[in-house]
């Protein structure tokens, strides 16, 4: 009890670990069935007993959108089965690049991860993040805003994902007129939290005449043409 085990030739326990630790990496990924993970190998599995049992292990996965490039995931799973309790422990997680093309090193727990085509959870990301910056906006019916594009799109995960992009919109009242926000949306599938981090959100008008930059949240923006809520503004005033 304590002591480090070495194990040469996995178990059907063992390899159920190696499987639960899997999902649980590649959830973490932000993986989804357009671009999830693919396991490769399974390298220096031992076991420690403490109140439980941990299971430290390297796992080889590769990217199935960029198969190439292989990492090398050192994993601890912590079970203790009389209490139901299964975890990955992801503090002690490290995922480094095996490529040799690959000068940086990025943990996939903890690592910002550049995306070059957007996925469908991509997109319902992005979906989420505008209609919530609409509503910032104070965007209504009659004068809303109008998603024109998303660039510089990745992710990072943290316990739970950060997604980070720059949404051009324009306004629907003004369409010459576009800005470039720079977002961050967090998002925990197991407690059902998804959210703008609007303190890192900034928006800056792409017009070269414009030398002023507005925050949609929290900068000043003057009106030119009252919608119907401002002109319900005006009247409560009066």
């Amino acid at each position: 009890a304590g002591g480090i085990n070495k194990v040469d030739k996995l178990s059907d326990k063992h390899n159920e670990i190696v499987n639960f630790a899997f999902n649980q990496l590649s959830a973490q990924n932000g993986a989804d069935e357009e671009c999830g993970l693919e396991k490769v190998d399974v390298e220096n599995f031992s076991t420690q007993v403490v109140a439980g049992t941990l299971y430290r292990f390297d796992l080889i996965v590769k990217s199935e959108c960029d198969e190439p490039k292989q990492k090398k995931c050192s994993l601890v799973v912590f079970d203790q089965p009389w209490t139901n309790t299964r975890e990955v422990r992801w503090d002690d997680v490290k995922c480094e690049a095996l490529a040799s093309e690959e000068n940086d090193v990025r943990n996939i727990a903890g690592g910002i991860n550049k995306v070059d085509k957007l996925s469908d959870k991509h997109n319902e990301i992005v979906n989420f993040a505008f209609s919530q910056l609409s509503a910032q906006n104070g965007a209504d019916e009659e004068c809303g805003l109008e998603k024109v594009d998303v660039e510089n799109f990745s992710t990072q995960v943290v316990a739970g994902t950060l997604y980070r992009f720059d949404l051009i919109v324009k306004s629907e009242c003004d369409e010459p007129q576009q800005k470039k926000c720079s977002l961050v949306v967090f998002d925990q599938p197991w407690t059902n939290t998804r959210e703008v981090q609007w303190d890192d959100v900034k928006c800056d008008k792409l017009e070269s005449e414009e030398n002023d930059e507005k925050n949609i949240a929290g900068g000043i923006n003057k009106i030119e043409k009252l919608s119907d809520a401002d002109n319900e503004i005006v009247s409560f005033a009066f």
